[in-house]
């Protein structure tokens, strides 16, 4: 059968048993001759098939397997036996052999410009063991049925004959997943992970059975070779580019695709397989050789990502390209009309810019310290981080466990949460110094905005070089959880103005402090100290003390995060007030002389003008408090004594990977000493910038 491409739906719903069972009942004599009927439900689409705006919805299928076309205009799905018509279908000519698909929610939208409208949305979601219902033009419940437990990605088909159906592989899907069974021995490779001076010859044990591998990063249970003897594992770096050179990464038009090798690694995916065709689980290796690529990486971290090409590159899903996606939305999007082309070209519906559980995947993560000792090999999943920095030709990742009791890299900064993220400097400073949030987080130690952790990391993509990162922790409840003894699940917290659990009530919470703010004179004393029971007045002072001192300008009106609890108890910090995060300070230290109480940010959306900041300066016990702390900060956890040696730190670890980063990313010809004229101008900022914020402190806000 084939399933034409117009799109689909499911519901989320209840009913009263009675009515569903007489419903079942009074319907099946009419299901037994009937023309259309229900032929798939897909209630758990983790990444079958997305919509022309690239989310992933559950749906349905409904089928013509007659030899004759049918109008279904005016036909009917529900979820409720007794409002059958809760959608009804366009204007629709459904072909002999064909199926129309439903989405089960409401119409896709993308920011404020793109909207599918072309597809069939039900406007009602589904679940596991619930039931739906298709009727005619006149009500007559045509075919009927309950859905059963099914996992990720799995679908319930049905035929015209056989309406009691099957658990299966959805009918999008290409292929049958692969037979896999803990009762069939991994092969063994000879060499483990890790770091080789020289050229070696490996092998791979079977046992008895066949030993299938790849050495391109795809999976070895669809592309494996027959393992027949040695493998010569050796130094890769002048091998033509398998995925370095890919051009469909970017829309933006200055992104630099470097023509020339990358240094490259080998990595090794293998698998055994039964003459029954059972398959082992996977092993999988790294392996650098060549003494060039131990010494790029001395003295940072080292990431090995492996995940499958078609994840990461293919139109259909990869998450690092333009892709379908795109492809699907470029005619609308040329139609835009904007004062900013450039600013435009970030925001576009691509595939990099999908958000959702259909874009996140599956990969093997190892991790090496920078003697090259091996410290983790584990498997989590990865999607690509950030905002307008996703636009851009080195894109961050997120890292999440595929457990969700598991945690990426425990251990490694302590007391993190079990999220982790790989980021550049984003827009501001990937090509500069791409540590300048890594340094104000560490200045920020002692502050009350629970800074995040960081080191420097060389990361190698499917074995080819991928620049230079910083693997930090993320900001998410689980972060909170960790820094402050609060349970998670008991955490609101708030990102770029939305609640990262996506409930409005989470949303309302903090628009309730926004009103209070714009609707009470903070210069009353009595006002003020309400305000300070609903936030945490010396995380508020640290944070708008941190953002003004390194000059952020991408700060207030974006990259702003604010936590607090929903309930109270006796932990200290579950009183239900909003405390501040930093978050995202890489447009920062670049002109000391500027007076960023008033000026500086990109947008014009400075702390004189800015909502919390400009009505909390009216009241004369928040200027004093928060100048007595600035001016504290300046001479202690700000001044250049204590910053200095954090700059030469940093300067030693970040110069030869930033320059090979920069290499690959920017220009081929960038230089070393390029790179430490970036830093320095970093460490100029700092040593002057005390003497300039200061004055500007006192003029602003002295009483």
């Amino acid at each position: 059968m084939r399933i034409n491409k117009r799109q689909f739906i499911w519901s989320a719903v209840t009913a009263t048993f009675i009515f569903i069972a007489l419903a079942v009942v009074i319907s099946s004599v009419l299901q037994s001759e009937q023309d259309l009927y229900i032929s798939e439900v897909v209630s758990h689409n983790k990444s079958v098939i997305y919509d022309s705006i690239g989310c992933y919805h559950d749906y349905i299928v409904i089928a013509n397997e007659t030899d004759h076309d049918i109008e279904v205009k005016d036909y009917a799905l529900s979820d409720d036996s007794t409002r059958l018509r809760k959608y009804v279908f366009p204007e629709l000519l459904l072909k002999s052999g064909e199926g129309v698909l439903v989405w089960a929610d409401q119409p896709s939208e993308y920011r404020e410009f793109f909207r599918d409208d072309n597809a069939l949305y039900s406007g009602f979601r589904i679940s596991d063991r619930e039931f739906l219902y298709l009727s005619d033009s006149d009500g007559n419940v045509v075919d009927s049925l309950r859905t059963p437990k099914m996992s990720d990605d799995q679908a319930y088909l049905r035929s015209r004959v056989d309406k009691r159906g099957k658990v299966g592989t959805p009918n999008e899907l290409d292929n049958e997943p692969p037979k896999v069974s803990s009762a069939v021995k991994a092969p063994i490779l000879s060499k483990e992970s890790g770091f080789f001076d020289d050229p070696f010859s490996l092998s791979i044990d079977g046992g008895k059975n066949d030993v299938y591998y790849t050495t391109d990063g795809s999976s070895p249970y669809r592309a494996g070779i027959l393992y027949e003897g040695e493998i010569l594992v050796h130094d890769r770096s002048s091998d033509p580019n398998d995925y370095a050179g890919i051009e469909s990464i970017s829309l933006l038009p200055d992104c630099y695709i470097p023509t020339d090798p990358v240094d490259k690694a080998t990595v090794v995916r293998a698998v055994c397989r039964q003459p029954n065709g059972m398959f082992s689980e996977e092993v999988t290796a790294i392996y650098l050789v060549g003494r060039h690529l131990r010494s790029s990486c001395e003295k940072t971290y080292t990431m090995s990502i492996i995940a499958d090409p078609e994840d990461l590159f293919s139109d259909s899903k990869g998450i690092y390209v333009t892709g379908n996606v795109w492809a699907m939305n470029r005619k609308k999007a040329d139609e835009l009309e904007t004062t900013d082309e450039y600013a435009k070209l970030f925001r576009m519906p691509t595939n990099y810019n999908m958000r959702g559980k259909g874009w996140k995947k599956n990969a093997r993560l190892t991790l090496f310290d920078p003697s090259g000792a091996l410290l983790y090999d584990e498997k989590d999943t990865i999607g690509i981080h950030g905002n307008w920095a996703r636009s851009m030709n080195q894109k961050g990742f997120n890292l999440r466990p595929q457990d969700e009791s598991g945690t990426v890299f425990a251990g490694l900064f302590g007391d993190s949460g079990n999220t982790l993220v790989l980021r550049t400097g984003g827009t501001d400073d990937r090509d500069l110094t791409n540590f300048r949030d890594a340094l104000n987080n560490r200045i920020a130690t002692n502050l009350a905005v629970a800074p995040q952790n960081s080191v420097c990391c060389q990361v190698f993509l499917n074995g080819e070089y991928w620049g230079c990162y910083n693997l930090q922790e993320r900001l998410d409840e689980s972060y909170i959880e960790s820094k402050f003894g609060v349970s998670k699940e008991d955490v609101n917290l708030i990102k770029n103005f939305e609640a990262v659990s996506g409930s409005e009530k989470d949303l309302e919470q903090y628009h309730e402090l926004e009103d209070y703010v714009l609707t009470n004179d903070l210069s009353d004393d009595l006002n003020y100290n309400k305000f300070c029971d609903m936030v945490d007045i010396n995380s508020l002072i640290d944070y708008y003390c941190m953002e003004i001192y390194c000059s952020n300008s991408d700060a207030y009106d974006n990259n702003v995060a604010l936590w607090r609890t929903r309930t109270t108890s006796d932990s200290p910090y579950a009183d239900g007030k909003w405390r501040y995060l930093l978050i995202d300070t890489d447009a920062s230290a670049q002109n000391a002389e500027q007076d960023s109480f008033v000026g500086g940010h990109y947008g014009g959306y400075n702390p004189d003008t800015e909502i919390f900041f400009s009505n909390l300066s009216g009241n004369a016990s928040f200027r004093e408090s928060f100048t007595r702390r600035f001016l504290y900060l300046a001479d202690n956890d700000f001044s250049y004594d204590h910053i200095e040696p954090i700059i030469d730190e940093f300067e030693e670890i970040y110069g030869k990977a930033m320059t090979e980063s920069l290499r690959r990313y920017l220009n081929p010809s960038f230089s070393e000493e390029e790179y430490l004229e970036n830093a320095e101008a970093v460490r100029t900022f700092y040593r002057e910038r005390g003497d300039y914020i200061c004055e500007y402190l006192m003029e602003h806000l002295a009483n």
